[in-house]
């Protein structure tokens, strides 16, 4: 969501807003852009309205999912580490600089301070975890078979260690899934160990870390019915979806798949549809993810 007041506005800036967002009082524009198309209304704003006031208000994705830009205006917004504040002059004390400070009340200080602490630990939080991704013979959690397992695990924002396991399955590999993998049913006789085997050693890397997965719904599914199967503890990791976090802050691809969101980050693509590959390419979207910060 996007709000521009604007004062004095010349029609030809009029214009290039009712383009993209609705007038729905005198100065008043609102609508969904996207952070690309933002700034670059944000920039036609400023150069055209000459002698008026602009302000403009849109969602981010910050603890308080808002961020404003103002222009030929006395009230400034002011970053103090991440929360944003608006300093303006007190009518009473124009003209008396020199005499009085000025500043933010004890309350908004201390507010400040616990939201910075707050931040600060999220943001260490947000950079150790497990990445996880695994294949499958099919979209069904009840009929079909996880034939691959594979982990990460990711401090500070880079990889310490890596875990991947080929599983034997019960049921012949269908050839759809072998064209699209290349995992082959002579490959996983060779070389896959029982799935009792690779989960329990899958659970022992991730251990109690949070997960990180693109589309986390599918794996979380398959990989709780394996436990019940094997009759483990169920997974009681916290998850983060990149799927979900790609449609919160980025508007302009054509869809979200791994490979799509990798090709708009730029990240190299040696093979997808491999567990292990698919991780560090998840990786590497939420760590291009979390660079982001505000989008419509």
């Amino acid at each position: 969501m996007v709000v521009v007041t604007l004062t004095d506005c010349p029609p030809k800036v009029r214009g290039d807003l009712t383009k993209w967002l609705i007038e729905v009082n005198t100065g008043v524009y609102v609508g969904n852009i996207n952070a690309r198309v933002r700034e670059k209304l944000w920039q036609r704003i400023c150069e055209n309205v000459k002698n008026g006031r602009a302000t403009m208000v849109f969602s981010t994705a910050g603890e308080q999912h808002l961020g404003f830009w103002v222009h030929n205006t006395d009230w400034q917004p002011v970053d103090y580490d991440g929360i944003w504040l608006v300093k303006h002059p007190i009518p009473d004390s124009a003209g008396k600089a020199n005499s009085a400070k000025q500043g933010f009340s004890a309350a908004a200080k201390r507010r400040k301070g616990s939201c910075y602490q707050k931040k600060r630990l999220q943001k260490a939080a947000d950079r150790s975890y497990c990445v996880v991704d695994l294949e499958t013979t099919g979209l069904s959690p009840t009929e079909d078979c996880v034939i691959e397992l594979a982990a990460l695990r990711v401090r500070q924002g880079v990889c310490k260690e890596e875990f991947s396991a080929l599983i034997r399955c019960e049921k012949r590999l269908p050839p759809s899934i072998t064209a699209l993998t290349g995992i082959t049913q002579e490959l996983l006789d060779r070389e896959g160990i029982s799935c009792e085997q690779a989960l329990s050693e899958f659970l022992s890397f991730v251990g109690t870390d949070r997960l990180v997965s693109h589309n986390a719904a599918f794996d979380c599914q398959f990989l709780q019915n394996l436990c019940q199967e094997c009759q483990k503890p169920m997974l009681s990791n916290q998850w983060t979806d990149t799927l979900n976090l790609a449609r919160q802050k980025i508007g302009d691809v054509e869809n979200y798949h791994l490979e799509t969101l990798a090709n708009y980050f730029s990240l190299e693509i040696e093979q997808t549809h491999r567990a292990l590959e698919d991780c560090y390419l998840a990786q590497g979207i939420y760590e291009k993810l979390n660079e982001i910060q505000d989008s419509s």
